[in-house]
C-alpha cells in the first residue's frame, strides 16, 4: 500500500473543501487517513488460504455453528463502512478448522474494499473448498453507512445475505435446521 499517495490524494480532498475555516484543523488529516487505511485495508494482497492450513481430525460429522461474529468492511462503491455480524454453519467431513482460523479468514476478506454479497460468497467458498466439508452456510447481516449517511438515509435498514454450498444447496431440512438454530 502506497501511504504517501493516499496522503497526497486526501490533501487534494481537503484543499477542495469549500469551508476554508476548517482547513487549518484538517492539516494532519490526510496523514491520519493514510495511516488508518493500513489497518482498515490490511487484507489487500493477503492470501486467505494462508490462515486455513490447520485442520483437526474428528470422529463425527455433526453440524458446527460459529455465530454472531462481529466484522466491519468498507463498501467499494462509496468507501463508507458497513458492519454487522456473520454466522457460519458447516458440516465437516471428518475434519474441522479451528474457530480462530475462521475468524482470521473473515478479517482478511472483510479488510478490503468489499461488497457484502461477495464477502458472503467468498467466506463460504473458501471454507467449503479448503475444508472439503459436506456443506457450508453463511449468513451476514450488516448495516451500510452509505445507506444511512447519504442516499436514501434509512437509519434502521440492514442487509441480509446468504451463501449455501454442498448439502445446504440441496437439503432443505439441513438449511432449516441451521436457520432455526441461528434464531
Amino acid at each position: 500500500m502506497d501511504s504517501k499517495r493516499i496522503e497526497n490524494a486526501f490533501i487534494e480532498v481537503v484543499e477542495a473543501l469549500e469551508d476554508v475555516e476548517y482547513k487549518k484543523e484538517l492539516k494532519d488529516t490526510p496523514k491520519r487517513i493514510a495511516d488508518s487505511y493500513k489497518e482498515i485495508f490490511y487484507g489487500i494482497g493477503v492470501d486467505p488460504k494462508e490462515v486455513l492450513t490447520r485442520t483437526f481430525e474428528i470422529n463425527n460429522n455433526e453440524l458446527i455453528i460459529e455465530k454472531n461474529i462481529d466484522f466491519y468492511s468498507m463498501c467499494e462503491h462509496h468507501f463508507l463502512p458497513f458492519f454487522g455480524t456473520i454466522c457460519i454453519a458447516y458440516i465437516p467431513n471428518k475434519k474441522i478448522f479451528g474457530f480462530g482460523d475462521i475468524l482470521r479468514l473473515i478479517e482478511i476478506l472483510s479488510r478490503r474494499p468489499q461488497l457484502q454479497e461477495r464477502l458472503t460468497e467468498e467466506i463460504a467458498r473458501y471454507i467449503y473448498e479448503i475444508l472439503d466439508c459436506q456443506g457450508v452456510y453463511v449468513v451476514i447481516e450488516a448495516k451500510h453507512l452509505c445507506m444511512t449517511m447519504r442516499g436514501q438515509k434509512k437509519e434502521n435498514t440492514k442487509i441480509l445475505t446468504t451463501s449455501a454450498k454442498g448439502i445446504f444447496e440441496t437439503d432443505i431440512n439441513k438449511k432449516m435446521e441451521v436457520l432455526t438454530l441461528l434464531k
